[in-house]
């Protein structure tokens, strides 16, 4: 009866708040930022970059131009030799990225590259689509024969069952980018809701009544999962509008850009349940350390002071699950898979893009199960000396005591 009380108010409390209103529209707009942004900027970026002016002798810019398109998926524009003085504002002139200068020096294709950006043209891009041009001039023969002689094909085999072929890979890799910046934002907002939470009530002397009238442990387990409710909320909004505008996606190239252009269709129920159980685990790991943290504050003004140094592990588990995401089974993935706090991050983004043995998934589950345990434990602990302590901080002393002592 005195959970549901507390759970029904602190939920109608944080539904109706200002915060969690700004936090869910922006929380969109985010996800909305982060499914849209790529894919524009890389139709804007791809503009300049993949349009490129050639110029030399029509023996060689004629078939430069076909092999360019055609093997480097450039746009190409001829310009006359007499025209050509390379320089920033001719690039922009012709809306070009790069200029090429063609030339033939001892039987061999000479190219000198002007460019706005060294980066945006690597010797690479270049010297592929090129090849056949300059073998042609050694040999003497078209440079499509040349071409025709220099193909071979290349079959991809995946080895695991998980991915048939690279674009089913590229889809898995987009949806596990999005699936961990929602992880990643609904963990730290919600988080920080707990710990303002905590520290208003202590600070507005509402935990005067709270700490004679209501049982201390009820109450942080109700706020708890208020939030674990809020947040499925915010979570079930924020995948709808991922879900929507990915659909509508226009194409990208690469995990990294291709956001945009995936279908939630591509999550499996794997990667799903994958997502729901790491993120109430990681969840309930970090609400229960944020509420302990928030009771020892007196003051409003030291809410950013206790909260930094509690995000920097979030941040950095971030960060590692990115870095897994291109080598799910390195070391340091497969480590920090097992890792309280990092694990959620880290083992959703192996399982989201590799094919994870269930005794390692259940193995991870197993350990950040008991860390909420002993979190909720030692959180609970501080939670009830930082409302007892009402009107002054506890010491360090006091705080270790209570954490891991009766």
């Amino acid at each position: 009866m005195q959970f549901g009380t507390i759970y029904n108010a602190e939920l109608l409390r944080r539904l109706r708040s200002r915060a969690f209103v700004i936090g869910l529209i922006f929380g969109g707009l985010g996800v909305a930022l982060v499914t849209r942004l790529p894919s524009l900027i890389e139709s804007m970026q791809l503009g300049a970059i993949r349009s490129i002016a050639v110029a030399g002798p029509p023996s060689l810019v004629v078939p430069a131009k076909q092999l360019l398109h055609e093997n480097g998926g450039f746009s190409v524009r001829i310009v006359p030799l007499s025209s050509v003085a390379p320089s920033q504002e001719t690039l922009r002139r012709w809306h070009v990225g790069s200029l090429l200068l063609l030339s033939e020096k001892k039987q061999h294709l000479n190219v000198s590259i002007y460019t706005t950006d060294p980066e945006n043209v690597t010797l690479s891009t270049i010297r592929g689509p090129l090849l056949p041009l300059d073998v042609s001039l050694r040999t003497h023969r078209p440079p499509t024969a040349v071409r025709r002689d220099l193909y071979f094909p290349i079959t991809v085999h995946s080895v695991t069952a998980r991915f048939v072929n690279a674009a089913q890979s590229a889809a898995a890799h987009a949806v596990a980018y999005l699936l961990l910046f929602l992880l990643y934002m609904l963990i730290v907002f919600n988080s920080q809701l707990v710990l303002t939470s905590v520290a208003e009530e202590k600070t507005s002397r509402v935990a005067e009544v709270l700490v004679a009238t209501v049982n201390l442990p009820t109450l942080l387990a109700a706020k708890i999962l208020a939030s674990t409710t809020l947040a499925a909320l915010q979570m079930a909004t924020w995948i709808v509008i991922g879900g929507l505008l990915s659909s509508s996606g226009t194409g990208a190239t690469g995990p990294a850009l291709a956001v945009g252009s995936t279908s939630f269709s591509a999550v499996t129920l794997e990667t799903l349940v994958g997502f729901l159980v790491f993120f109430a685990l990681g969840f309930s790991q970090m609400s229960v350390i944020f509420a302990g943290a928030g009771s020892l504050v007196n003051r409003t003004e030291d809410l950013g002071a206790v909260s930094g140094p509690l995000f920097i592990p979030v941040i950095v588990a971030f960060m590692l699950a990115i870095m897994t995401l291109a080598n799910p089974e390195a070391p340091f993935a497969v480590v920090c898979s097992f890792v309280p706090v990092l694990s959620p991050f880290v083992m959703f983004a192996r399982i989201a893009v590799s094919s994870v043995p269930l005794g390692q998934v259940l193995g991870a589950c197993a350990i950040d199960l008991a860390c909420v345990i002993l979190f909720a434990i030692a959180g609970g602990r501080l939670y009830r000396l930082g409302m007892l302590l009402y009107g002054r901080a506890p010491s360090w002393p006091q705080i270790v005591r209570a954490a891991f002592t009766r």
